[in-house]
């Protein structure tokens, strides 16, 4: 199971969104990548230690009613992780 967390504050390093998503998510996540940090597309991919779908999709609605660094995060859980799925 994949996350995908998207509207990420174009003020931050890669470093500070994966000590957030660390922080977050703690042990289900078990591979973090950020692309494109520091942009208004930024986003991350994160590898879920777990592979059932409702846990997935109700990780990614707590980290919807999250904000990071005063911007209200987006977030999706995906079986495939394809960043096509985002939304804005």
């Amino acid at each position: 199971m994949n996350l995908l967390v998207w509207n990420l504050p174009q003020r931050c390093a890669a470093r500070d969104v994966r000590r957030f998503l660390e922080h977050e998510l703690g042990g289900y996540a078990s591979d973090i990548e950020i692309h494109g940090a520091g942009t208004t597309q930024a986003y991350a991919t994160v590898k879920l230690s777990i592979d059932e779908p409702y846990i997935g999709e109700a990780i990614a609605q707590k980290l919807c009613h999250q904000r990071f660094r005063d911007e209200p995060l987006r977030a999706r859980a995906s079986a495939s992780g394809d960043a096509s799925i985002r939304l804005h």
